[in-house]
């Protein structure tokens, strides 16, 4: 089979990813989800520096992370009050050109 279908069980950002890596390398795919139409909400709060070096494998990397907000750090609270920050600022620093959490806002795919 020179050509083989992939059927993707779901269309989170695992689904989606597998998706489009298949797709680049001239794999046929489709994708079905439990829901009968598109998201309005995200299923990932942020991007992680893996799913990014698979982006720029596909070459959408660079307008994912223009697109996105870099996440410095997360307070932690307990009882109304601050208990604890933790940086995220250098995570993966030395490991990765994405050494950092990003949040990605929806931007049409067109403008990757």
């Amino acid at each position: 089979m020179t050509n083989p279908s992939v059927l993707i069980v779901g269309a989170g950002p695992t689904g989606l990813v597998l998706a489009l890596w298949l797709t680049k390398l001239g794999v046929s795919v489709r994708i079905i989800d439990k829901t009968s139409e598109a998201g309005t909400t995200s299923r990932a709060l942020a991007v992680q520096a893996r799913t990014l070096e698979f982006y720029r494998q596909v070459g959408i990397a660079d307008a994912v992370v223009e697109s996105g907000v870099r996440i410095t750090g997360v307070n932690l609270w307990v009882r109304g009050a601050r208990a604890a920050r933790v940086p995220l600022q250098n995570i993966g620093e030395r490991l990765t050109p994405f050494s950092f959490a990003l949040v990605f806002h929806k931007t049409p795919m067109s403008d990757c």
